[in-house]
């Protein structure tokens, strides 16, 4: 069982040296290595229990650096409420509704008498383009974030992170890219980058929302209990299902189109952010 190292109270205390310290001392740091273990106690905990569901998660613990960033961001904040200090990925392949049903079983089975996870629907309210779900877990009171993506929501927040190392983590937050030192060109046009990623993540919404519905009006599952699937030829469809049949077979043609131009947009981009990156 993971068990802090200090309490609640002593926990709050090393947030707030942390954050003010130009320099973490070397009793905090170390504490902070203890505490961090903890979590990656914790991390494991879960780590091991979505395997034994059936997903296949990556997982991490944040950095000293990215902690003091966010203490010194968000002063509100403190290491008692930062919730992703140890997270958990998983990316799925499908639909919105594949996500939706990956969450529903993993809230299931953390549920508990002593807790219910938290689920934040990062489609419905994007930050700054990102789109997820992100489910918080207990595990003896420690929290372990949980995200759920798509795979082109996993490719456009990869991508969008690399952005923040290179031009500035303050991207992830609604900020400019950073551009001293740059030519009045070379500003805009990451400035343009950063609009074209966040207009990317409108239509990659839309995308993934139209592929709902079509689950959603069962459609799909029609096609199937009529023995019909994307594959079968015009004149083997029963009749009474054709129509029904052609319009999705566009629908899946105009979505797939859809896809790989957001797919092709966010590939240039990758390769003009380190065309940049090397050439710097």
């Amino acid at each position: 069982m993971p068990t802090l190292p200090v309490s609640k109270k002593q926990l709050d205390r090393l947030g707030d040296r942390l954050r003010d310290a130009s320099t973490p001392s070397a009793g905090d740091s170390e504490l902070l290595e203890a505490v961090l273990g903890a979590y990656d106690e914790a991390l494991q905990a879960v780590r091991g229990r979505l395997r034994q569901l059936g997903f296949d998660p990556t997982v991490r613990l944040k950095t000293t650096g990215t902690i003091i960033d966010k203490l010194r961001r968000d002063r509100s904040s403190s290491l008692k409420t930062i919730h992703d200090l140890a997270g958990a990925r998983i990316v799925l392949s499908g639909t919105l509704r594949d996500q939706d049903a990956a969450v529903r079983a993993v809230v299931t089975a953390f549920t508990d008498g002593t807790a219910v996870p938290s689920v934040i629907d990062r489609r419905a309210d994007p930050r700054s383009g990102y789109r997820a779900v992100h489910v918080i877990l207990r595990i003896d009171g420690l929290p372990v974030e949980v995200q759920f993506r798509t795979e082109l929501q996993d490719l456009w927040a990869q991508l969008f992170e690399r952005l923040a190392d290179v031009w500035g983590r303050q991207i992830r937050y609604g900020g400019p890219p950073d551009d001293v030192g740059l030519s009045s060109r070379t500003a805009e046009a990451r400035r343009t980058i950063v609009e074209l990623l966040l207009s990317s993540s409108k239509a990659m919404g839309e995308h993934e929302g139209r592929s709902a519905r079509f689950v959603d009006l069962g459609i799909p599952a029609l096609l199937r209990n009529a023995g019909v699937d994307v594959s079968t030829r015009n004149e083997d469809v029963p009749a009474e299902v054709r129509e029904v049949h052609f319009t999705y077979l566009h629908y899946v043609r105009s979505e797939a189109l859809a896809e790989e131009a957001l797919r092709n947009m966010l590939t240039k981009v990758a390769e003009a952010v380190e065309g940049e990156v090397i050439d710097g």
